[in-house]
């Protein structure tokens, strides 16, 4: 792999810039995914998009769940969210088209996986059994992350998808209900949890530190729980950018981190911080050219 991709070496140098202040407010995501497109391609920048989607779509079903919860970075603002809600989940009988173009006229435009998934949802016989929207935007998004020519969006998407889909059947199992309802996709990592039965659903050698992640979801503590997941998370990012420097790899993971900062500056300011101050060491040019010399 090539030390200096695309030259985003001035990149990687101005994302500290777009950090949240003392008081951990300020940081304008904005002008952050702005001054990323203003110097990837075209092409890196729809890995960009694609990876962003996620947090999209989390953020349209809990808007339509009536949660005021958004995530960030995003690719919708909050009133374009409002508005695909409106659109695909209103109680109006209007004019798909119509419709879409109001979306269009608003600068949504949906990925062709995901405005299929939420087309379906609305011309499906209201009479057969309901659709589960929210299962089948996931599966859509993981396929589409799968078949991605970036690694960075693959590896990063499978480990997602994985750690989601343990957690689901950890929690169903512990509730008693059926397992095969709340997972997503289907590989030998679903297999296991919907067949398996032992406390680790038999993922050992299958899934990277199942072990930790069976401890973290045994603890009852909510808040410390959620950090350790986050921590588990950021550590993923770590390795699956090793050897990624100033790349659109590194800035996807960049991107990944950016959004759990963002996530604890709300739930705890100074867990927030803190990881702030890890990301801030990470992206300190000198010491990744040193890193990447060091492995070159």
């Amino acid at each position: 792999m090539a030390l200096f991709s695309s030259n985003y070496h001035y990149l990687v140098s101005s994302l500290a810039e777009y950090a949240p202040d003392s008081d951990g407010e300020g940081l304008d995501v904005v002008a952050l995914l702005d001054e990323i497109a203003s110097q990837v391609g075209s092409g890196d920048m729809a890995c960009v998009r694609m990876l962003l989607w996620r947090n999209d779509i989390a953020n349209i079903m809990s808007r339509r769940a009536g949660r005021e919860r958004y995530s960030v970075p995003a690719n919708l603002s909050p009133e374009q969210v409002e508005a695909v809600c409106g659109r695909y989940f209103g109680d109006g009988d209007g004019d798909g088209d119509s419709a879409d173009e109001s979306l269009r006229e608003m600068g949504v435009s949906l990925p062709v996986y995901i405005k299929k998934v939420l087309d379906e949802y609305v011309a499906a016989d209201k009479d057969a059994e309901p659709v589960n929207v929210e299962r089948a935007l996931w599966e859509s998004y993981y396929a589409a992350a799968e078949r991605s020519s970036d690694r960075f969006l693959r590896e990063w998407s499978r480990f997602d998808r994985h750690l989601r889909d343990i957690t689901a059947a950890y929690t169903a199992r512990r509730k008693g209900m059926e397992i095969a309802g709340v997972v997503v996709g289907d590989d030998a990592i679903t297999d296991r949890l919907k067949n398996d039965y032992t406390p680790d659903f038999g993922l050992k050698g299958t899934f990277d530190r199942v072990d930790e992640l069976i401890s973290i979801l045994d603890s009852d503590e909510m808040l410390s729980k959620e950090r350790r997941l986050d921590e588990l998370k950021w550590a993923k990012v770590d390795d699956i950018t090793e050897f990624d420097y100033f790349n659109i790899d590194f800035i996807l993971g960049y991107l990944v981190k950016v959004s759990i900062i963002c996530r604890w500056m709300v739930l705890d300011k100074e867990a927030g911080r803190q990881m702030l101050g890890r990301l801030i060491e990470q992206l300190t040019p000198a010491e990744v050219v040193e890193r990447a010399v060091s492995r070159d």
